[in-house]
């Protein structure tokens, strides 16, 4: 048996999220009951930030080229000795830590939308304290040693969470 969102009442001041008119914003036995326009959207978003994780594995993958020329430049600067199979194992270490990272947060990210779809209480706790932690990688985007890419994916990351 599937399990029934429990909103009580007037579903919300914002109004239901599938449209429907003013004078239809109660509950009435026997009606689906749809979660409040703002639950909605909110869903909406987090399903939008996974598409975005989705968007950085494609990401780090079409830049291979720049990232391994970039860790070139940093061992060269450094004044290090790095041959192509040292660069080629950073670069393989870095691209798989990235993938990684990204199809965890993007599971994070549907299943936070399921759960917020489904009106769960611990739900909004885990969202606050994710949001915390989006604030956390926004501040590390803006790092000086970061690239436009990252620092506009970390704005964007905190602008949907």
């Amino acid at each position: 048996m599937a399990r029934q969102i429990s909103w009580r009442g007037v579903l919300s001041p914002d109004g239901p999220g599938d449209g429907r008119p003013e004078a239809q914003r109660l509950w009435h036995p026997g009606s689906p009951v749809v979660p409040p326009r703002s639950i909605v959207d909110s869903v909406r978003l987090m399903q939008f930030g996974a598409l975005l994780e989705v968007a950085e594995i494609i990401r780090g993958f079409l830049t291979r080229g720049q990232l391994r020329a970039a860790i070139a430049h940093e061992a060269t600067t450094g004044r290090l000795v790095a041959t192509d199979a040292d660069i080629e194992g950073v670069l393989r270490v870095t691209l798989t830590v990235t993938t990684v990272t990204a199809v965890l947060s993007c599971a994070v990210w549907l299943v936070m939308a399921r759960v917020t779809a489904r009106g769960s209480r611990w739900g909004r706790i885990i969202a606050s304290v994710l949001f915390a932690l989006a604030v956390g990688v926004f501040f590390g985007g803006l790092l000086p040693t970061a690239g436009l890419f990252a620092r506009t994916l970390a704005l964007a990351l905190l602008l949907i969470g």
